[in-house]
């Protein structure tokens, strides 16, 4: 089967009971955190809100909407399902900080549950090295092997590959993003070249698919084929750059309570300074609200007027 139109597409529609089960008592449990906080005389963020509820939309539209329908026919369909449930909704879900509503108003196990996070494991999982492992090998081996021709004649292995696509897509957003309460939180630097490495990958793959001579999967038509590569490789870019504008924004609000550097720069600017690391070795203090920072800052203003007469 071939691309079907956005027409079907956006006009077919059958529920996916068990996926909207899990959405509503996903909202109603965020709903209950929100006003738990409002109570608490701390609101939670409406743009926090807003994002957590368009990941559950956008759930619905993935299992409910045409491209659940079709995502198993078609490849170009199933590359919109692709961007949507490693992308899309991780992106929107992480940025609805759902772990630190929980970590905020949630009851003492859950509050340790998600402390838990924190320890070796957790920091482990959520390394930058790691996410990025995960997000390779999850796009390039469902991509570019012959898991792709499996899929087509296994309903078991194409809802393996949706769960794929979501774990991968959520553990790496939690760490490039950084906006919920994950142990591993990069620098912004770190996390726009973690954006741009997996930008990488997911042109690759496109071009390999747009550019095939001949279909590598023969349970679709080259020609669909090559929608799914234009669509992965245009789209994913695409979407990619936008959360990259999205960081770029939030770092420039940060900018305004410090900068956020990173360890390595921010140990080059406390030596400039001559003044030693932290406590424990730690650099990750906020030179511009030190005191003895700025005392060192005067100081070699006043050796370099010093020098200059």
């Amino acid at each position: 089967m071939g691309w079907p139109g956005w027409g079907v597409l956006l006009t077919t529609w059958r529920p996916s009971w068990v996926v909207d089960v899990l959405v509503l008592v996903a909202a109603l449990a965020y709903a209950a955190g929100v006003r738990r906080a409002a109570r608490a005389g701390e609101p939670w963020p409406l743009g926090r809100t807003a994002a957590f509820g368009a990941a559950l939309a956008g759930l619905v539209v993935t299992f409910d909407s045409g491209v659940a329908v079709y995502g198993h026919d078609s490849f170009g369909v199933h590359m919109i399902m692709h961007l949507m449930l490693i992308m899309v909704v991780p992106a929107l879900w992480v940025a609805g900080g759902p772990l630190e509503l929980a970590r905020r108003v949630g009851s003492p196990r859950v509050r340790v549950l998600v402390d838990s996070l924190a320890g070796r494991i957790g920091r482990a999982v959520f390394h930058p090295a790691t996410v990025f492992v995960v997000y390779t090998l999850v796009v390039v081996l469902t991509h570019l092997t012959t898991f792709m021709q499996a899929m087509a004649g296994s309903p078991a292995l194409h809802h393996l590959e949706q769960v794929l696509y979501l774990g991968a897509g959520l553990l790496f957003f939690a760490t490039a993003l950084g906006a919920d309460a994950t142990p591993s939180r990069p620098s912004f630097l770190g996390r726009f070249a973690l954006m741009m490495l997996a930008m990488g990958v997911d042109t690759l793959v496109g071009v390999v698919l747009l550019l095939a001579p001949r279909t590598p999967f023969p349970a679709y038509e080259l020609a669909d084929v090559r929608v799914g590569g234009a669509i992965m490789w245009a789209g994913g870019d695409a979407l990619m750059m936008l959360l990259i504008v999205v960081l770029a924004r939030w770092w420039v609000r940060a900018a305004g309570q410090g900068p956020e550097l990173g360890p390595w720069l921010e140990s080059a600017r406390r030596s400039a300074l001559g003044l030693a690391p932290d406590r424990d070795g730690d650099v990750d203090g906020d030179v511009d609200r030190d005191e003895d920072a700025l005392a060192a800052y005067n100081r070699m203003l006043a050796r370099l007027h010093q020098g200059g007469r």
